[in-house]
């Protein structure tokens, strides 16, 4: 396994947090003589860039990325893991690791995937730090990830991470892993209908098609998205069959290559793991276990 800091070093990691004290600008008085006024917050700041990721109270404290990889290495060891990537999202406010086993293929329906273990941990306080589980279709690179129920749930900025962690049995459930994809298999041979993939289709856009002239009322853009998922569907059900797996890739397709996604590094990451790609795969796979 790589050093933690040949990570950092690889992959644009080897920068830390600070947290400076805010300060307002106002009259000058006697506890304030040159008319900066104390506050009880502070910066969480980016040191190599001087971004500013969020604003915290005193209690808070910082994780450097080198802690969350040393942590992550703890937890691939002891896992029998291997650290296969590591990136900021949106300008490192996010910390993504992706780990995997060194025999990480699995087959859904007859189509083989790659199975990864990720962690992610925020700088800008939107989340505690989170493991899930994403697989990836060899054949068309098709994403989808879902979060684990054990994540460290009471996990907050006041305690160090690797105590935390030290402190939990066991962080990653495999059996959920391999449950959803028994689950994913099994819809391989669960038929459905034109009509089934209309409603999905509907249900994710948030669009209703059985009205008489109902494209009338939505705009341009929300058409092309329909058009653009309503394309991959129709592809993936060609390929894969007309079942609720072929449907699921139809999804997965369109939120892995074609959905709209932050207009950064890392944005198609940003979306498949923490975004609108995540929610709205996540929205499918729980109308398909429904329907």
């Amino acid at each position: 396994m790589k050093t933690t800091e040949e990570i950092l070093q690889e992959n644009g990691l080897n920068w830390n947090v600070t947290k400076e004290k805010l300060m307002y600008a106002g009259e000058c008085t006697p506890s304030a003589n040159n008319g900066l006024h104390h506050t009880d917050f502070y910066a969480v700041v980016r040191e190599d860039t001087g971004e500013a990721f969020t604003t915290v109270k005193e209690g808070y404290t910082p994780t450097q990325n080198h802690v969350i990889i040393d942590t992550m290495r703890k937890i691939a060891g002891d896992n029998d893991l291997e650290i296969v990537k590591a990136l900021p999202i949106n300008g490192g406010r996010k910390i993504l690791v992706q780990m995997a086993k060194p025999d990480n293929i699995v087959t859904i329906g007859d189509q083989k995937t790659r199975q990864y273990i990720y962690a992610i941990n925020s700088h800008d306080g939107t989340s505690a730090l989170k493991f899930g589980f994403m697989n990836e279709v060899i054949f068309c690179s098709n994403q989808f990830t879902w979060l684990n129920s054990n994540g460290l749930k009471g996990y907050v900025h006041k305690q160090s991470i690797q105590d935390k962690v030290s402190n939990l049995p066991e962080i990653l459930n495999f059996e959920e892993q391999d449950s959803t994809i028994a689950e994913l298999h099994e819809m391989s041979f669960q038929p459905i209908t034109a009509k089934q993939s209309t409603e999905l289709m509907d249900y994710l856009t948030g669009m209703d098609s059985t009205q008489y002239g109902w494209a009338d009322n939505y705009t341009t853009r929300k058409m092309n998205i329909r058009e653009d998922l309503s394309h991959c569907i129709f592809r993936e059900t060609n390929r894969l069959g007309m079942n609720k797996w072929g449907l699921f890739n139809g999804v997965t397709m369109y939120t892995s290559h074609h959905k709209s996604i932050p207009n950064r590094e890392n944005g198609r990451e940003e979306s498949i793991y923490t975004g609108t790609g995540q929610k709205m795969s996540k929205d499918a796979l729980n109308y398909l276990r429904n329907c």
